[in-house]
């Protein structure tokens, strides 16, 4: 074929009638190789091991919160609830997802309610504080979206986790339950 621009040898794909270069059609492009869990494991624990450093990661996610996020939770009491959502996922009583949470609130559905502080734009949960206060369920804020997704089992972010009372955890529930009851509540 005469008349290209790059002087590249074109390949005719009848089945879609592309034009594409002959060193594409070939499958020249190569794949990545995949890290190892091994390394994987070794670079995060590398990142989390020292405890000043995790202090300061949640003093930095903390400041990413939005402006209506309160009450946050302080460090451990976001640690203790991360614990007690992991193991709420695990025996898969949990609710996850702003629509989840709120069908279930209104459906009468007890328990307490973790929102993630730095979920963009604001409008998305704005209304979920006064479903809580009206269904009397108390809730507070975490700082990242993305640890709480880790927590529920998830490889993805999450907004808001519901997480209901169990026998199996229910010690860890009734602590985090106090503590969340005695945050202080916006105006």
């Amino acid at each position: 074929m005469s008349g290209c621009q790059d002087n590249r040898k074109y390949m005719y794909i009848t089945t879609k009638d592309w034009f594409r270069p002959a060193s594409l059609a070939a499958g020249s492009m190569a794949k990545t190789p995949k890290k190892d869990k091994t390394e994987e494991k070794e670079e995060h624990e590398e990142s989390g091991g020292n405890k000043e450093d995790r202090e300061r990661a949640y003093e930095v996610l903390a400041t990413r919160v939005n402006p209506i996020a309160s009450p946050l939770a302080a460090r451990k009491l976001t640690k203790r609830l991360y614990k007690t959502v992991k193991k709420a996922s695990k025996e898969k009583n949990i609710r996850k997802g702003i629509r989840d949470v709120q069908k279930f609130i209104k459906k009468g559905e007890r328990g307490i309610v973790l929102i993630a502080g730095d979920t963009t734009p604001i409008e998305v949960y704005c209304h979920l504080p006064v479903v809580c206060e009206d269904a009397k369920i108390p809730y507070c804020y975490v700082p990242a979206k993305q640890d709480l997704g880790e927590a529920a089992g998830s490889k993805r972010p999450t907004c808001c986790v519901l997480l209901k009372p169990n026998e199996s955890y229910q010690s860890s529930y009734d602590e985090c339950l106090t503590d969340v009851t005695t945050l202080p509540r916006p105006i």
